[in-house]
């Protein structure tokens, strides 16, 4: 098996002769490291001898890789380069490409593109004339990188991957599988891609591939699961991509590409000033690897913008603009908080025209769409947003799809359309706060609650309000805050208590068939009865009806004893009407015991929605109880426990079916 690093039997054999001929002790003991991939004591041994006149091609490429890992990219090309001109010298034509090869993305590093280009000319040379050897792979998948189309560089990473297997290369083959997966992704095939890209990782998880390999399909792995705001994966391969740098002990090389998403991760999630250490450590580390160094710039500069330290956020976007990143959305996001939003909007519509991966332009959809709004440019945030949605659809990402509904609902707030906002907000809130982004959160609760104040609820949109003050104080979100502090409510408007509350949610299973089979003005008569017959027992139980929907009731209980006894009186009044009369609809119940919040406008809160999830699991004829409800009460019994997904809860809610029989 071919490798193009010193980790085969091929390349051991190559260093274990150089060790024999040379005399040199620090050199012997500098192979020895590289071998074992201490890569720190093998670059200070092996570099004084880029000085030496009777350094060998291979000690000069071992030197090279060990640079590389320390993050020294200039002793690293100096040693490649040496390395190259004497495999040439002595007619060693694969040799000379492969290093070739190396020194290309070693000049795409520090941002030197033409330099890379000829240098892949020259492998492109060497090779013209070789048998199908690994290197023509490795040239190919640089072209691919390279490639002017998605389409171009699809096509190229399947022929990698050909290559490999033909070779039977492993780092090849699964480089060619990796980079195909990715490029499907960002392409839009997401469940085709994805299935390439888990499959590499499990090569590189298990150990088969070389330490350099790896470590690109780890970092591109969480790019790309980071792109589609994937975050609950790309902090999971994140984590166990840092373990991996780290076990290797270098301080250089993938560990500060890592960090730079380690920074993004921590932000997300408010840990601001760990977010900004490990930003600016990530800084130093990639100090000569200048395109990464660009994205750690942008990073800090996303923490000191969300901490309202505006000066210096536009220290660091410029400075990753000036090492050829784009600082977009940062920048314009930074535009916007300056108060020149046509700014910021042009900036982000002149990036999302370069840009034809689609990953990368869901990172920056979201931002366009809050530009467009401030800049009082509806058409292009309808556009921007509709795109969005449609990224949505093919992506499948929770926290993706909050940005849209976020973004949607800034633009039916916009229209005038608040009932519709309210609705579109209150979802983004729950999939933000479930998936634990606290700012990002907090900013979709004060779109929440000046919406709210809009439609007339204003004691429930003050309450949102409040909340996103308070997250905006823990963060130290000062800009936000600030403005945030200065929306005007009306003091005289009453604010939702939080109270303990048992509620009930009752349903007729099979209505809608019912109505076709006894007709409508049956239907209404039975309707009459059956509401007439719940509010008698309701009013019995000391219940307050909160709504009534159609066929069903929700309502609301001070002790799990009134409700249990009111969904047992209901199922034993309706079973009896059957007996006697032959006929009474068949209800489901759903009971639950939770926090929520009382204002003149009914319950609301997250449990009001358990509940009401509680009562679509149940079954005809069944009361449905949460196990919460039953730890106050006696005299009462459950059968039939069972656990039940609950959206918004990570674990099973365990319920059980009340035994109402007499």
């Amino acid at each position: 098996m071919h490798r193009c690093l010193y980790n085969d039997r091929e390349a051991s054999f190559a260093l274990s002769r150089v060790r024999f001929l040379t005399q040199d002790s620090d050199t012997v003991v500098g192979l020895e490291a590289y071998e074992r991939h201490d890569w720190n004591e093998a670059y200070q041994l092996l570099s004084p001898l880029l000085e030496s006149q009777e350094e060998t091609p291979e000690v000069a490429e071992a030197l090279g890789s060990a640079s590389w890992w320390v993050g020294d990219i200039n002793t690293t090309i100096n040693a490649r380069q040496r390395a190259y001109a004497e495999y040439s010298a002595v007619g060693r034509t694969v040799d000379a490409a492969r290093v070739a090869i190396q020194v290309a993305e070693d000049h795409m590093l520090v941002l030197q593109s033409s330099t890379a280009k000829g240098w892949m000319g020259k492998a492109r040379s060497l090779l013209e004339d070789e048998s199908l050897v690994p290197e023509h792979g490795h040239l190919m998948r640089l072209e691919a990188i390279l490639a002017g189309s998605l389409k171009e560089a699809i096509d190229l990473s399947a022929r990698v991957h050909e290559i490999g297997i033909d070779l039977g290369d492993i780092d090849l083959e699964m480089l060619g599988l990796h980079d195909s997966g990715r490029f499907l992704v960002d392409s839009g095939e997401v469940d085709r891609g994805m299935a390439m890209m888990e499959e590499a990782m499990v090569g590189a998880v298990a150990g088969e591939l070389t330490p350099k390999v790896t470590g690109r399909i780890f970092c591109n792995m969480i790019e790309t699961c980071a792109s589609v705001a994937d975050y609950g994966r790309a902090i999971e391969w994140s984590d166990q991509t840092m373990r991996w740098c780290e076990g290797l002990g270098n301080a250089g090389g993938y560990p500060g590409v890592c960090r730079v998403r380690r920074s993004e991760f921590m932000r997300l999630r408010g840990a601001w000033p760990e977010a900004e250490a490990e930003a600016a450590r990530a800084v130093d580390d990639l100090a000569q690897a200048l395109p990464y160094m660009g994205e750690a710039f942008n990073e800090l500069g996303m923490v000191r913008l969300n901490l309202g330290e505006l000066d210096r956020a536009e220290e660091a976007f410029r400075k990753a603009h000036s090492l050829g990143t784009s600082p977009m959305p940062g920048l314009a996001l930074l535009k916007l908080a300056q108060g020149d939003a046509a700014e910021g909007l042009s900036m982000l519509q002149t990036r999302l025209k370069s840009l034809e991966g689609l990953t990368a332009r869901s990172r920056l959809l979201p931002a366009a769409v809050e530009v467009a709004l401030a800049a009082s440019d509806l058409a292009a945030a309808r556009q921007h947003s509709s795109e969005l949605a449609s990224l949505v659809e093919r992506y499948d990402s929770d926290v993706l799809r909050a940005f849209s509904l976020q973004s949607a609902g800034r633009i039916a707030a916009a229209d005038g359309e608040e009932d519709d906002a309210v609705l579109l907000f209150q979802k983004a809130v729950e999939i933000l706060v479930t998936n634990g982004l606290p700012y990002e959160a907090a900013r979709a609760r004060r779109d929440l609650g000046k919406a709210l104040i809009e439609v007339g609820s204003e004691g429930l949109g003050r309450l949102e309000i409040d909340a996103a003050l308070a997250e905006f104080e823990r963060l130290g979100a000062s800009l936000e805050r600030d403005r945030l502090s200065e929306t005007p409510v009306d003091p005289s408007v009453e604010v939702p208590r939080e109270k303990l509350a048992a509620m009930m949610f009752t349903d007729i299973v099979g209505s809608t068939d019912l109505v076709g089979v006894i007709g409508d003005e049956s239907w209404a008569d039975l309707i009459a009865w059956h509401d007439r017959t719940i509010r008698v027992v309701i009013e019995e139980y000391s219940g307050i009806e909160i709504d009534h929907a159609g066929d069903g009731f929700f309502v609301s209980f001070d002790s799990s004893e009134d409700v249990l006894g009111c969904a047992t009186q209901i199922q034993r009044i309706l079973r009896r009407h059957r007996k006697e009369a032959g006929f009474a609809p068949r209800v489901r119940i759903g009971i639950h015991l939770g926090p929520v919040l009382q204002s003149q406008d009914g319950l609301v809160g997250h449990q009001v929605h358990v509940a009401a999830r509680v009562a679509s699991a149940a079954e005809a004829d069944e009361v449905l109880v949460s196990l919460e409800t039953m730890d106050r009460v006696s005299g009462f019994d459950l059968e039939r426990k069972r656990a039940i997904t609950v959206k918004g809860i990570s674990e099973p809610l365990m319920v059980g079916s009340l035994a109402w029989g007499d």
